[in-house]
C-alpha cells in the first residue's frame, strides 16, 4: 500500500509540473495569425475609459500608417510589473511598433520592464491622465 501511495503521489507531482511547463512555456498569442508579409502594431493601455478612447485614435493611427493591429493588452492601475504584457505583445517579430497608452506615473515603470525584454522595435508613448486626457508632449 506504501508503495502504492507513493507512486501515484509522484504521478500527480509529474503531472502537474507537466502541466505548468508547457502552460510557461509559450506565450499567449491572442490568438493572431501574423502574416510574415505584414507589420503590426500591438498596445499596452491603461484599463481606464481614457485609455480605451486613447486606443481607438492609434489604432486608427497605426491602420492609416500601414500597419495591422496586433495584441492589445489592458494594465490595471497600480500594476508593478509591466514584463509579461510587454512579452505577449512583443512575441512575433512581425509586431514592429508598440503603443504604450499608460498614465504619466507608469511610463517610467514601463521603461525599467522594457530594457527587461528581447524586442528590437519601436516604442510609441501616448501619457494620458484622467482629468485632461492624452497629454501633448512638445519636441
Amino acid at each position: 500500500m506504501n508503495l502504492r501511495k507513493s507512486t501515484y503521489i509522484v504521478l500527480v507531482i509529474a503531472v502537474a509540473l507537466a502541466a505548468g511547463l508547457s502552460a510557461c512555456s509559450k506565450l499567449a498569442d491572442q490568438g493572431i495569425n501574423y502574416d510574415p508579409a505584414k507589420n503590426y502594431a500591438s498596445f499596452l493601455v491603461l484599463n481606464t475609459d481614457v485609455g480605451k478612447s486613447s486606443l481607438e485614435t492609434m489604432r486608427a493611427r497605426s491602420t492609416g500608417e500601414g500597419l495591422e493591429i496586433g495584441p492589445i493588452e489592458y494594465y490595471a492601475t497600480g500594476t508593478k510589473d509591466f514584463e509579461p504584457a510587454l512579452k505577449k505583445l512583443t512575441v512575433s517579430k512581425q509586431v514592429t511598433v508598440v503603443w504604450i497608452i499608460a498614465s504619466l506615473w507608469d511610463i517610467n515603470t514601463i521603461k525599467d520592464s522594457m530594457s527587461k525584454i528581447e524586442y528590437k522595435g519601436a516604442y510609441r508613448y501616448v501619457p494620458i491622465s484622467d482629468q485632461t486626457g492624452a497629454i501633448k508632449i512638445q519636441p
